[in-house]
């Protein structure tokens, strides 16, 4: 089994580094291959609206996206964290979401699929107290998700974690639920 763990905020070893880091160890302790993506490490250009990619199937531009489309696209799980940056993913993960469009199913020109069906975690992580921010985020992964052709199979909502200390002080099993999760992927059904 495989899967791609991409997290989705500026900041490698913040709170979403470090569920998806827990969800890792989880995936390694069961022999599950990952590959683990930091956004903001990862070069990814803008789309410009140029809609060649609806032409060929294919971006003119070159850079991480594509190699990390096809890990997507060979893995059985696909999991994304995301903090709330006012309401809405962080803008390099918006960036990678658009440089997509070449993959997505509304792409008549689309020349990469996924290989059988992968499945998608999405994770969201704030500071305040309430759910309706996360489920704004949640969605927004669940959306790229669809149009990439990846089921979602799980939403996490991770509140009051203005930073990594708040977020375990607040939510102290949460390392430990994200090991358990990456664990009991190698017992889903792909």
């Amino acid at each position: 089994m495989k899967a791609t763990c991409i997290i989705g905020s500026p900041h490698k070893s913040g709170c979403t580094g470090y569920i998806i880091d827990n969800m890792c160890s989880g995936m390694d302790s069961t022999g599950i291959e990952f590959k683990k993506y930091c956004i903001s490490q990862c070069n990814i250009k803008y789309c410009i609206g140029c809609k060649k990619c609806y032409i060929d199937g294919q971006c003119f531009q070159s850079d991480d996206v594509l190699p990390m489309i096809k890990s997507m696209f060979s893995s059985d799980f696909v999991i994304l964290a995301a903090p709330s940056y006012w309401a809405g993913v962080p803008g390099q993960l918006k960036t990678f979401f658009d440089r997509c469009t070449p993959f997505a199913d509304t792409n008549p020109k689309r020349i990469l699929f996924p290989k059988g069906e992968p499945k998608g975690i999405a994770i969201a992580v704030r500071a305040g107290k309430t759910e309706p921010e996360n489920e704004l985020i949640l969605d927004s992964i669940e959306h790229f998700y669809g149009h990439m052709g990846i089921k979602t199979i799980k939403r996490i909502s991770v509140c009051q974690s203005d930073n990594k200390k708040m977020m375990i002080q607040n939510n102290p099993d949460i390392g430990k639920k994200a090991f358990s999760l990456g664990a009991e992927l190698c017992g889903v059904s792909v």
